[in-house]
């Protein structure tokens, strides 16, 4: 499920075309939450025995000393990225084990952490931290700097009137990027979508990128230097739609089967963006 966008985030995004840049430390503030996590987990219904389990895994993990009681909520806030990534990597695996519970009328079994890999991607996201869970792990999502110089500008670029399909079809590449590997063909797809959408936007005719490369090319923005430019964009996307087909399941591939490159995708979207960048500025001086 979409994390919903509380005012101050909807509204960074109105004044900047970005959410902010990622971050490869935890802040402060994604640490406290994570600890809030753990205590949820702690006061739920199979609390004791999740707690019990979790205190130990840190204990061995770490090498930690249980201090009054206190064991997780003054550690963790010491700990290095790469620790505190190994810590919640531990949480979401004890806390997504489902002990039987039971009343006079029934039995079931219950995780002390409802969706705990979802919960912690969604406060991963809030807080901007550069990682997110997939398949029980931790995986980086790509460059903070990117994020930062590219993908911020190129949403900010389409704020105009007759770029709203960009818009619309760059925020999905970018969403599908953040997602689980299965999402990485259509990330490909809403990228080419972008690029075309900007194309189009900007009055060049074409049903797809190679006619519309080709008007392109003909054009005012493109300088001599940069004659080569639209087909390289054309051969880059291209040949990662290839890899969608061979890859996704979209394209009669079994479900499982390897997903596209998580590097392929996260150059395919920074260089569409940079070029909806460029072009958008193309179009603003043009006017």
């Amino acid at each position: 499920m979409e994390r919903k966008l509380r005012f101050s985030e909807r509204q960074r995004l109105t004044e900047t075309g970005s959410l902010g840049p990622l971050l490869d430390a935890p802040s402060e503030a994604l640490t406290n939450a994570v600890v809030n996590v753990y205590r949820r987990g702690k006061n739920s219904g199979p609390g004791q025995r999740f707690e019990t389990a979790f205190r130990n895994n840190c204990i061995e993990h770490f090498g930690w000393t249980e201090v009054a009681g206190q064991l997780i909520d003054l550690q963790v806030g010491a700990l290095r990225t790469e620790e505190f990534l190994d810590f919640v990597e531990i949480l979401v695996e004890e806390g997504s084990i489902e002990y039987p519970q039971f009343s006079i009328a029934s039995e079931w079994n219950e995780p002390a952490i409802n969706d705990a890999e979802g919960t912690i991607n969604s406060l991963f996201e809030r807080h901007r931290f550069a990682y997110r869970f997939e398949q029980g792990e931790i995986r980086k999502i790509g460059s903070p700097a990117l994020d930062e110089e590219i993908v911020g500008p190129a949403l900010l670029a389409v704020q105009r009137p007759g770029w709203e399909e960009v818009e619309k079809s760059f925020r999905e590449a970018i969403q599908h990027q953040r997602g689980s590997a299965d999402e990485n063909d259509d990330a490909l797809t809403s990228a080419n979508a972008a690029v075309e959408a900007a194309m189009k936007a900007a009055g060049f005719q074409g049903a797809n990128l190679g006619p519309l490369t080709k008007e392109f090319k003909k054009s005012s923005y493109v300088p001599a230097e940069l004659k080569g430019v639209p087909e390289a964009l054309d051969t880059l996307i291209g040949r990662s739609g290839a890899l969608r087909s061979s890859h996704g399941d979209a394209h009669g591939k079994a479900s499982g089967a390897a997903p596209v490159p998580q590097a392929l995708v996260d150059l395919a979207i920074h260089w569409a963006g940079a070029f909806i960048v460029y072009l958008g500025d193309a179009v603003s001086a043009d006017e």
